[in-house]
């Protein structure tokens, strides 16, 4: 393949896909320098077998990376799909893949660890029942120098990757491990349709009450809520058969809309940090009394479902599609298309006590999910090859970026509606995602960065779904207050931490939801409530909560 020198390769915008890579096929005495390029590798100008950084082929004779990682059930063989064959014709590297479906992976992959008998690069490190493993398994193999140092690897050979991180401080901690080092990259996603809260309510059924505002306070919710009980909201001529608000338990709309309106935290059954940049515990907050009272009123009234805290999904499903919730939380994709377009969503409310308008941000990145194990016969290549996946739109390389690895190949796979890019429609034989991860890439979470703002053209419900995000969500994101999602923590502050926060978040929503229906008066029971969660281990936790913090925000700078 014929050298091709490209073009700056700084990315605005970046989202990282991390890879636990593991590097096979070669002595790993070549890997032992933590971070730095291995013995008979390139420079960043280009020696040996790699070239120069931005030119392609990444080498000039052919080597062979073996690829360890988690598929999907039922998803194809990698060596099946575009991504890699493609990669393969860009790159001169050729793959061999030994990859386990996501139940058996860590499983599998301990195996290999411990026995020694792993790969160049480990892949979508990933488990269906422990969302943090990949930080596990950073934190224990990268000090053991089983995964590489990528700290000055990144620094020399990966643009990408280093522009990424420059732009996105926060990325840059999430994947700083506790030692100070960079082991692992992550997957960061910032598309058009990633949603944080959602509650919709019936235009119609406004119309029919006679209510022209969408609400914006707490108040105002109120008062639509009585017109919806009070009136035949649904028009079915049964003025009593209307649920003015309906949810199923305390962990989606009451979560991430009423509790925030009154907390203006933007967790509400969680850790944040207030003002002053300290941990806070809304549900011990007297801004929560305060919304304790309004959810009681709300009860006590008949505007919330009095079967709130019992019912099924499926039970709340069935009573949105028989018309009978006017407040109701769920995806635009759950709905009925047919009534789509009479669908409002609710804004983020402010209340007496906060009137600052919060949306908690949606995760947007998953940590480790490539690394470089000590094993890499050449980690040169292996980060200039996986620096691929966080080029930009602009920056791609023959095609490929992050988004391909999304989407495939633009002009092949999919296109942009007009020169707007703000849609995009799939070509033939293409219909979806569906197909994509048939024969093209993998089902999310490869590493690389995915920054995609366009809406999938066609769909109602998808429309509405990217309207939400960008006039009711994105702008009202609360940041300063929200506490670290990527935090880290040593093994004693999460075996004791997750014990404390377990038993937290029993007894918060089990009182929590005796407040709300009157089991317990909120006054006269409100301190023994406060003394419940001390005694559990809240001033504990607390404090764990402030070491990781610190070291994030150590790592931040």
């Amino acid at each position: 393949m014929k050298l091709k020198k490209l073009a700056s390769l700084a990315m605005s915008g970046v989202l990282c896909v991390s890879m636990l890579a593991a590097c096979g096929g070669g002595s790993s005495s070549s890997a032992a320098v933590s971070g730095s390029a291995a013995s008979g590798s390139a420079s960043a100008e280009g020696t040996g077998n790699v070239t120069p950084v931005g030119e392609y082929p990444i080498v000039n004779e052919p080597i062979t990376f073996k690829i360890m990682g988690a598929k999907d059930p039922g998803a194809p063989d990698w060596s099946e799909l575009e991504v890699f064959q493609r990669l393969s014709e860009i790159t001169n590297i050729n793959f061999e893949f030994e990859v386990s479906e996501t139940g058996t992976w860590p499983e599998q992959k301990n195996i290999a660890l411990v026995g020694g008998e792993y790969g160049d690069i480990i892949l979508r490190d990933k488990s269906a029942t422990d969302a943090n493993m990949a930080v596990t398994d950073e934190e224990t193999y990268g000090p053991q120098g089983i995964f590489l140092d990528l700290t000055d690897l990144i620094d020399q050979y990966a643009p990408n990757i280093k522009a990424m991180m420059e732009k996105y401080p926060d990325v840059k901690a999430a994947m700083t491990s506790m030692d100070g080092k960079i082991y692992g990259l992550p997957y960061v996603f910032h598309t058009a349709t990633v949603q944080g809260h959602t509650a919709f309510f019936s235009e119609e059924w406004m119309k029919n009450v006679g209510v022209d505002k969408v609400p914006e306070t707490t108040d105002e919710l109120y008062d639509m809520l009585v017109a919806f009980k009070e009136q035949d909201a649904n028009g079915n001529g049964d003025p009593s058969d209307e649920i003015p608000f309906a949810c199923v338990g305390l962990t989606t709309t009451i979560r991430d809309l009423l509790i925030p309106a009154f907390t203006g935290l933007p967790d509400g059954l969680s850790f944040n940090l207030d003002d002053e940049g300290k941990v806070v515990y809304a549900p011990a907050t007297e801004e929560y009394k305060e919304f304790l009272k309004y959810a009681n009123k709300l009860y006590s009234e008949g505007l919330l479902d009095p079967e709130f805290s019992t019912q099924t999904a499926q039970q709340w499903q069935a009573k949105v599609k028989a018309d009978q919730c006017g407040i109701y939380s769920g995806s635009p994709t759950t709905l009925d298309p047919s009534t789509t377009a009479q669908q409002l969503s609710l804004p983020p409310l402010t209340s007496a006590t906060n009137d600052e308008k919060v949306v908690k941000q949606p995760l947007y990145m998953y940590p480790g999910r490539a690394f470089i194990t000590d094993k890499c016969s050449d980690p040169v290549a292996a980060i200039r090859l996986l620096d691929m996946f966080y080029a930009t739109e602009e920056d791609a390389v023959e095609g490929f970026s992050g988004l391909t690895t999304f989407v495939g190949w633009e002009g092949e796979h999919w296109e942009y509606t007009d020169d707007t890019k703000t849609a995009y429609s799939w070509i033939d034989p293409i219909t979806g995602f569906s197909d994509i991860n048939k024969t093209v890439s993998v089902n999310m979470e490869l590493p690389g960065l995915l920054e995609f703002n366009a809406m999938p053209a066609g769909s109602p419900l998808m429309e509405m779904k990217c309207e939400q995000v960008a006039e009711m969500q994105a702008p009202y994101y609360n940041i300063k207050n929200a506490y670290p999602q990527n935090a880290r923590f040593t093994a004693e502050e999460s075996e004791r931490g997750n014990v404390i926060e377990n038993d937290l978040y029993t007894q918060v929503l089990m009182m929590t939801t005796k407040f709300i229906v009157g089991d317990t008066d909120i006054e006269s029971g409100w301190e023994d409530y406060l003394a419940s969660l001390e005694k559990i281990g809240l001033a504990e936790l607390t404090e764990i909560k402030e070491a990781a913090l610190a070291r994030w925000n150590e790592a931040i700078q």
